[in-house]
């Protein structure tokens, strides 16, 4: 037997208000935001480091960077950020340093309210 479980009052307000903003602009209304941001990757369930975005035969894609908690990605070594943006979190971050591309579609429509430290 399976327990289901109960909503918080944050995450009725947070549905409810998703819902109002689809029927409003349409389910596939995507948010631009100024880069660098981060959104959620679809493929890998992670988020991602958007950089900035490029168009290749005919697709619009975004270019990202990997986020992690390991310091390095094969061979290579990942850059730390500290402090970590996301508040939840208490272990470092790590991004790749590889600028890698995929298509918009394999993205969250929103960004991650999480803010990249400056130098």
């Amino acid at each position: 037997m399976s327990k289901k479980r109960k909503l918080t009052d944050k995450q009725k307000h947070a549905m409810i208000c998703r819902k109002m903003s689809e029927k409003k602009y349409g389910a596939s209304r995507r948010i631009e935001a100024p880069y660098p941001h981060f959104r959620y990757y679809k493929k890998s369930r992670h988020p991602a480091l958007i950089v900035g975005e490029q168009t290749t035969d005919n697709a619009d894609e975004y270019r990202y960077r990997k986020v992690t908690h390991s310091e390095r990605e094969g061979r290579h070594l990942n850059e730390r950020i500290f402090p970590n943006p996301n508040p939840k979190d208490p272990d470092p971050m790590y991004i790749g340093k590889r600028v890698k591309h995929d298509n918009k579609e394999n993205f969250n429509n929103t960004p991650l309210p999480w803010k990249y430290p400056k130098k």
